[in-house]
């Protein structure tokens, strides 16, 4: 077993007091765990960024890493809070809420059980705090060797809930109906569009020069570029971004305000 805990919230720059509850919590149950913040600054109740970052980032962690992931609308509510095991040897923890859904395009789920043994919980029990006394300490018990069986009873996974994002391709017209995943602080757009070899992922469709998006019935065209700075100044582009997803991007300028778009918004691209 590793001793890393990675914790992605959207508690936001003023909820840094409740991140450092959970890691407190957690160095209770295990003093020598290493713990990684990888943001608290999701947007609040963002399930469609949340998604996102921990798909495209606990691959680059060692085996056996523990992920809690705290975006959680339906705190207290009768949502499971699951706890699972991937066939690489990750461990995450985190609400029934559609977060973990597009994991499963990478990764077969060996084992998942609905946490509910509070024999395991940080007590009182809070209502409106999960992330403290429910994932923190269940996280710290798995690294010191506790079985994800000891916290609840087998989930199916057939029930497991879907995010509800848009994501169509047709192939024919070279146009695809995608979702705004995620925008970065320098207004870089990415969307949910997989690119593989200059291919959209799944299809014989490569990338042209030009690409046209259309959103809130406007259209704008630019260039697909390898990187930022073979484009003009305030030129938009397209670009394969680090994570393999196709995005949308002004050099040196902020692609998100002036096309008026935000995380969720569905738009059309056409290559």
């Amino acid at each position: 077993m590793t001793n890393i805990i990675a914790i992605l919230t959207d508690f936001g720059p003023l909820g840094g007091h409740y991140v450092a509850s959970m890691k407190g919590t957690i160095l209770k149950i295990n003093p020598n765990v290493n713990i990684i913040d990888i943001t608290q600054n999701i947007s609040s109740y963002s399930i469609i960024e949340a998604s996102y970052l921990i798909k495209t980032t606990y691959k680059h962690f060692p085996e056996h890493s523990v992920f809690l992931v705290v975006v959680d609308p339906g705190v207290g509510s009768s949502r499971e809070i699951l706890a699972f095991k991937s066939d690489s040897n990750y461990y995450f923890i985190g609400p029934n809420n559609g977060v973990f859904s597009t994991i499963f395009s990478n990764e077969k789920i060996v084992e998942c059980v609905i946490v509910n043994n509070d024999e395991y919980f940080n007590k009182p029990v809070s209502n409106t705090f999960h992330g403290r006394d429910i994932m923190a300490p269940i996280g710290a018990h798995i690294t010191r060797g506790v079985p994800l069986s000891k916290f609840g009873p087998s989930f199916n996974l057939d029930n497991l809930t879907e995010i509800d994002v848009e994501y169509r391709l047709i192939p024919n017209e070279r146009t695809i109906h995608c979702t705004v995943q995620y925008i970065d602080n320098f207004g870089n757009i990415t969307t949910n569009i997989p690119i593989k070899d200059n291919l959209i992922e799944g299809s014989s469709l490569s990338l042209k020069d030009t690409i046209e998006l259309e959103s809130k019935n406007q259209k704008y065209r630019g260039k697909f570029a390898t990187h930022f700075a073979t484009e003009s100044l305030h030129s938009l582009l397209f670009l394969v971004g680090s994570t393999g997803y196709l995005e949308i991007s002004m050099n040196q300028g902020n692609a998100a305000k002036d096309l008026l778009l935000k995380v969720g918004d569905i738009i059309t691209v056409r290559i």
